[in-house]
């Protein structure tokens, strides 16, 4: 542990803070919310299985397999813990939409009942790290902003609120003209009104969006609902879910190649129901029948041994489309020493930071006793997470430190089966009940009734142990929150602000709202987005609004109508002796994110046992692009070995083929970095640019003249090396030289262009840029650590995007966060000082300690830059990165180089190859056992480069140590020699996807021998050598070699002018 007296930590411990560190089960309504206490180790096998289906859907040469995953295990195995790890994967990385029901018992269109669950999850926000722009607004954004197919005047009438509903009407129908008009190829599957009634989401106006919301659930819609939505007809038939999932479905994959997910949890529920059999198999058809198109896939999750009862219901064929596609995974519940130690270590590090008391291991578990997870292991997680709840209990409670498991007298807990008598019934009979239409009011006056008569049921559900006082005054709503001991622990004034924001109509209800609270917490509620565009005055406004003690809480659709339904719930069942009971641990309404952020239970139940009164609350001009698609016909094809065999023969591979990426696996001396300059330096012959990131010196031979004159045998050759040498322009750029010496590269602080990208790609770039300086100021993927890193994303997507082409220093992001600028109050709610403080001191020394990383000296990194031409010559870029220091600072410098690609590919689609990178030992880079800052960006690059026709080679010499999830990704594996163990069980299931199975003979291979792998088809080949041999350059020369500039036209003829004067 760190210095931190352990008495502290103890104190802590015995406190009532964060009492949820120890809670066992994971609720429906915790699924859309990121999980602090994740450990992706636990149940790999099966994340790693998801991460490939998904990876799978943007790859359209494998769309033929892998769209069905059942998990079965027992209960307590993790299952519903995992489904909520997949969401918050396939969502922070944007690759696609998770839709998450539990199994229902007495609905008869199961269509129905999946579209209701499908609409309620991307009514949820859609990364809960990047705000609350839901699923469906995220859907609608990446619709519209989609390589500026429409123009941004256009956007802004459709979302400045100042046309009618005729007008908007026309401008929808022109837009989705325009989209068709220039898409229409990929969007030919796609259902036009679904384009339509998505573009009306953009229109700053809550009437509109209730009645997208109904069109979607394929409700009944009126006349005048209709006519809001310029007379489109309503979806009513029996089969209209089933066709708009299956629409939904094709949009997601014609604006991105989304994948959407559909999670069926719980499947298990339906077995105490009647014609049990019949519910089963009407599930198990609608979900196959969703599985048939390529970017659907779906997960099922059951008991193992209901699912055995229930799987002889269906027919044989279906079987196989559930159980072998891929093959089904049985959940480990039995946790390990090492995986309880880390389950127990994780939460209480949470609970420590919470307090401003940081500890540097991260697997101490003090107070518990060392011997804990010992006799702990083969417990499944829930039993063990209730142990430690208990052991904390029982420490507040006398005193003492936890005790140790004792199995005489602790048997461990299994309280779900007499909870599930409790529960099982009212929750299948709520998870029906939520799935009809319930009415949400229009008018302001009623929705403020139905949210307080909604808090006021909170209560029953928090079992009274605080109490709530609700009074409407006028257009608001006074909460007044008491303990047990009848002190008022929080008090505050509730609007409803869903005017739209132009005219300073909102402006005016957020100022009436805050003058109406005089001293009391603000709380401005809307059932659409706030603005957050940081351009604008009512973004500074709502900031400041925050920075006052103001919240901003939004209350989607699926809340609205949560509430209305608890209303004719609770009439229905309330006289049933078990209701209460479900209700305190089902907690439907309590549960909600919404209300939870308006009661702000965690701070009021902290305030509740300590106080009695609450407290009072110039730029650079970008260089033209070149359009390198005409110098690159990708119908040329590269020799770059002969086939062995009885008949050897050349062995050609298309240009086109290195779009979707390649990599060289071969122990020292195999040749795969030759293989690798091969194919590279005839891809420089056919004028298409190349990066190469050399780490060891030896790839700056290319800059040497001496390199160049080594003598060749063949004529053949030495004719392209000369051709290779007029065709290419050779820049060495040395990144952390100091001022003066080689030729610096510097990388922004944040990511240029960022202006320039949908509102997706922009929060996913300013992410990645924040997660890479969070690694290298040494902050940990949770708890606090996480918590600041999602304050930095936000601060560099809001700079980027207010200082276009304007180059931002470290001193301005640190500015920008220490200050609480209004427009990160505004994105971010409230800051909490603990977190900023921190944040601001750790980017200080960052900039004291690794100034060199973020020098102005140089040239700025610039993708353009890099894929260069000048003089009618190709730009072969080759980045020296040793000079940076150690590895931390070199994966820093290139995840910024990564982030920086990702920009340029996002923003020149192409598709035909634009250029190659070479990642030399790119197991640094993207390593199977841990998370650099290069991870996620490279993960990304694989699946989004080949859209802008860039191509990535990896190239490693330790193949056991690469990461393999993303190997669907990679179309083209040159495999040389291989001996280690480890590597080839890693190969192994790569391998078996191949035609021929080569394995065993991986390790008897010589220098230039590789085995070429491409849509299975294995040729055995002899490789070319290299035109330039790579060997070894000192340090010095390598200095020298980049303070050759390039030859500037201008520049010379000046210095020719002042020389003859």
């Amino acid at each position: 542990m760190s210095g931190t007296p352990q008495k502290e930590y103890l104190q802590i411990f015995r406190s009532r803070v964060k009492e949820d560190i120890f809670h066992s089960i994971t609720h429906h309504n915790q699924i859309w919310q990121p999980d602090p206490y994740d450990i992706e180790s636990i149940h790999q096998e099966s994340r790693e299985c998801f991460e490939r289906l998904l990876n799978r859907v943007s790859n359209c040469e494998q769309t033929d397999s892998g769209r069905i995953m059942l998990l079965l295990g027992e209960s307590g195995a993790g299952k519903t813990h995992l489904m909520r790890a997949f969401r918050n994967y396939t969502h922070e990385k944007s690759l696609g939409y998770f839709a998450y029901m539990q199994m229902t018992s007495s609905i008869s269109n199961y269509a129905s009942y999946a579209l209701h669950y499908t609409i309620d999850s991307l009514d949820k926000p859609y990364c809960a790290i990047n705000g609350s722009t839901t699923g469906l607004m995220h859907l609608s954004n990446a619709l519209i902003e989609r390589r500026q197919i429409v123009s941004q005047h256009a956007i802004e009438q459709l979302r400045n609120g100042e046309l009618n509903h005729d007008e908007l009407s026309e401008l929808i129908s022109k837009i989705t003209d325009a989209i068709l008009n220039k898409e229409g190829e990929q969007f030919r599957h796609v259902d036009l009104d679904l384009i339509r009634v998505l573009l009306y989401l953009q229109h700053d106006e809550p009437a509109i969006h209730a009645r997208v919301r109904k069109y979607l659930r394929c409700e009944n819609m009126s006349e005048y609902d209709c006519k809001i939505l310029g007379n489109l007809t309503p979806r009513v038939q029996e089969d209209a879910p089933d066709r708009l999932l299956q629409a939904l479905a094709h949009l997601m994959m014609a604006i991105n190649k989304g994948a959407f997910v559909i999670c069926l949890d719980q499947l298990e529920d339906i077995h105490p129901a009647e014609d049990v059999e019949i519910k089963f198999r009407r599930a198990m058809e609608t979900m196959t029948r969703l599985a048939e198109i390529p970017n659907v896939f779906v997960v099922i999750a059951c008991l193992d041994d209901v699912y055995i009862l229930l799987r002889n219901s269906l027919p044989q064929s279906q079987i196989d489309r559930i159980e072998r596609d891929p093959d089904t995974i049985t959940l480990c519940g039995e946790r390990s020493k090492a995986e309880i130690r880390e389950i127990i270590s994780i939460r209480l590090e949470a609970l420590y930071d919470s307090q401003g008391i940081y500890s540097s291991s991260g697997e101490s578990i003090f107070p518990f006793q060392d011997e804990t997870p010992t006799l702990l292991a083969g417990m499944k997680t829930r039993q063990i997470i209730d142990w430690c709840r208990q052991e904390r209990e029982y420490s507040i409670r006398t005193g003492n430190l936890p005790r140790l498991p004792d199995k005489n007298r602790d048997t461990p807990p299994q309280t779900e089966e007499s909870d599930k008598k409790i529960i099982q019934p009212l929750e299948q009979l709520w998870n029906d009940h939520l799935a009809y239409p319930h009415a949400v009011p229009e008018n302001e006056d009623e929705m403020l009734q139905l949210l307080g008569r909604g808090i006021e049921h909170c209560a029953v559900e928090f079992n009274h142990s605080l109490k709530c006082s609700i009074v409407q005054r006028d257009d608001f709503l006074d909460i007044d929150i008491q303990n047990s001991a009848e002190n008022i622990a929080y008090w505050s004034t509730i609007g409803l602000c869903q005017k739209p924001s132009q005219g300073g109509a909102l402006a005016r209800q957020i100022n009436k709202l805050q003058t109406a609270a005089s001293g009391r917490t603000a709380i401005a509620i809307r059932s659409i987005e706030f603005p957050a565009n940081p351009k604008t005055q009512i973004a500074i406004q709502l900031g400041k609004f925050v920075a006052d003690g103001g919240k901003k809480v939004l209350i989607p659709d699926a809340d609205w109508r949560t509430m209305v339904a608890m209303e004719s719930f609770r009439k229905q069942y309330a006289e049933r002796s078990d209701f209460k009971s479900w209700l305190q641990k089902a907690q439907p309404l309590l549960s909600l994110p919404s209300i939870q952020q308006i009661l702000d239970l965690e701070m009021t139940l902290k305030r509740s046992e300590t106080s009695s009164v609450p407290e009072n609350a110039q730029p650079p001009v970008p260089p033209a692009l070149v359009n390198v698609q005409l110098l690159a016909p990708d119908t040329s094809q590269l020799k770059i070995g002969m086939t062995q065999g009885y008949q050897p023969s050349f062995y050609k591979v298309d240009i086109s083929q290195f779009v979707r990426h390649a990599a060289f696996l071969g122990s020292s001396g195999s040749g795969k970095t030759t293989l690798a300059l091969n194919i590279i330096e005839q891809l420089l012959l056919q004028g298409i640019p190349a990066i190469l990131l050399d780490r060891k010196g030896d790839l700056c031979s290319y800059a040497k003249d001496e390199a160049w004159r080594s003598p060749v045998a063949d004529p053949m050759r030495a004719q392209m090396r000369k051709d290779l040498r007029n065709k290419i322009e050779v820049v060495v750029y040395t990144p952390g030289v100091i001022e003066g010496q080689g030729r610096p590269l510097s990388i922004p602080i944040v990511p240029k262009g960022l202006e320039n990208l949908s509102s997706g790609e922009c929060d996913q770039l300013a992410n990645h840029a924040a997660f890479s300086l969070g690694r290298i100021m040494g902050y940990k993927d949770h708890g606090q650590d996480k918590a600041r890193i999602i304050i930095l994303g936000k601060a560099i997507s809001i700079l980027g995007q207010l200082n276009k082409g304007r180059v931002l220093t470290i001193d301005h992001l640190l500015d920008f966060i220490d200050k609480d600028d209004p427009l990160l109050l505004n994105a971010i709610g409230r800051l909490d000082s603990k977190l900023s403080k921190k944040l601001v001191q750790d980017l200080q020394t960052l900039a004291l300690g690794h100034g060199s990383l973020f020098s102005r000296s140089g040239e700025l990194l610039n993708t353009e830059n890099l894929f260069g031409h000048s003089n009618g010559k190709t730009q072969l870029s080759i980045i020296n990165t040793s000079n940076l220091g150690n590895n931390d600072n070199v994966l820093f410098w290139v995840s910024q180089l990564l982030l920086d690609i990702g920009r340029f590919a996002a923003k020149s689609p192409s598709d035909k190859l634009q250029g190659v990178i070479l990642l030399d030992e790119a197991d640094l880079y993207l390593p199977a056992q841990s998370k650099p800052a290069t991870k996620e960006p490279l993960e990304n690059l694989l699946r989004r480069a080949r859209s802008a026709g860039i191509g990535l080679m990896l190239a490693t010499q330790s193949p056991g140590d690469l990461d393999y999830r993303s190997r669907d990704q990679i179309s083209t594996w040159f495999i040389g020699c291989i001996k280690e163990k480890t590597a080839l069980d890693k190969l192994k299931p790569m391998l078996s996807e191949a035609k021929t199975d080569v394995s065993s003979k991986l390790a008897h291979q010589s220098t230039g021998e590789f085995y070429a792998i491409h849509n299975g088809e294995v040729s055995s080949i002899k490789a070319d050598l290299s035109l330039v041999q790579a060997e070894q350059v000192s340090a010095h020369e390598i200095l020298k070699l980049a303070g050759k500039k390039k030859d500037n036209r201008i520049s010379a003829f000046f210095q020719n002018v002042f020389t003859s004067s």
